[in-house]
C-alpha cells in the first residue's frame, strides 16, 4: 500500500474514534498501563543481566512471533540466563521459531539489532524500551482498527508512507486525548480484540 488518500485517512480517523469509543473502562485502564509494565520488565532484565533496556526490548521482540506475552517474557529471561552461563541456543527451548531464538542470542552478543527496516518491530522496541512517544507500534490489530476489516492487510506490507501517515494520525489523536500514542494504540488493541 502506498500513500493513503485524504479520504482513506478520514476513514482511518473515524475508525480509530469508533474503536476508542467502544473501549471499556477496563480496556482503557489496561491500555494505559501495558507499555509501562513492559518497560518495567525491560528494566528488570537490564538490571539482572547487566544490559540495556534497548537490548532487553529487542530480545523480547525477537522472541515474540507466535508466542503468548507471558511465555515471551519467560523465554526472554531464559535466553539471557543461557547467555550468562554460556549455554548454546540449541540447548534451550523457547516457544517461537528457531531463527528467532538465534536472533535473540545474536542481539545479546551485539552481532545484530532491530532496525527501522522492520517498522513494526523497531517501533515496538522503542515503545517498550524507552516509552518513546515518537514511535508507534502499528501491528495487525491496529491496522484492523484503522481499516475496520475492509481490506486484507498486514503490517509487513502497508509501506513506509502509509505507516508514517497512520503513525502521525494516531499520535496526533493521542495528544488531543492527553495520552501517549502507545497508550492509545494499546487501548484500541484491547477494544478491537474484546469486541
Amino acid at each position: 500500500m502506498r500513500k493513503l488518500t485524504s479520504k482513506q485517512l478520514t476513514r482511518v480517523n473515524n475508525n480509530l474514534n469508533y474503536w476508542f469509543n467502544k473501549a471499556t473502562k477496563q480496556d482503557i485502564k489496561e491500555g494505559l498501563e501495558w507499555y509501562q509494565t513492559a518497560h518495567d520488565i525491560c528494566k528488570d532484565i537490564s538490571l539482572q543481566f547487566d544490559t540495556t533496556t534497548l537490548i532487553a526490548a529487542q530480545v523480547i521482540s525477537a522472541l515474540s512471533p507466535r508466542n503468548k506475552w507471558e511465555q515471551n517474557i519467560k523465554d526472554s529471561y531464559k535466553v539471557f540466563e543461557a547467555v550468562k552461563y554460556g549455554i548454546h541456543p540449541t540447548d534451550i527451548k523457547v516457544c517461537t521459531f528457531h531463527t528467532n531464538k538465534f536472533k535473540a542470542f545474536n542481539i545479546i552478543a551485539n552481532n545484530i539489532q532491530i532496525t527501522d527496516k522492520s517498522l513494526k518491530t523497531y517501533n515496538f522496541v522503542h515503545n517498550i524500551a524507552n516509552l518513546s512517544n515518537e514511535h508507534l507500534t502499528i501491528d495487525i490489530w491496529h491496522l484492523r482498527a484503522c481499516f475496520f476489516f475492509t481490506m486484507k492487510i498486514d503490517s509487513a506490507n502497508i509501506g513506509r508512507l502509509a505507516y508514517q501517515q497512520i503513525k502521525e494520525l494516531t499520535l496526533k489523536k493521542a495528544n488531543k486525548l492527553g495520552i501517549k500514542g502507545y497508550q492509545l494504540q494499546a487501548i484500541i488493541w484491547n477494544s478491537i480484540r474484546n469486541n
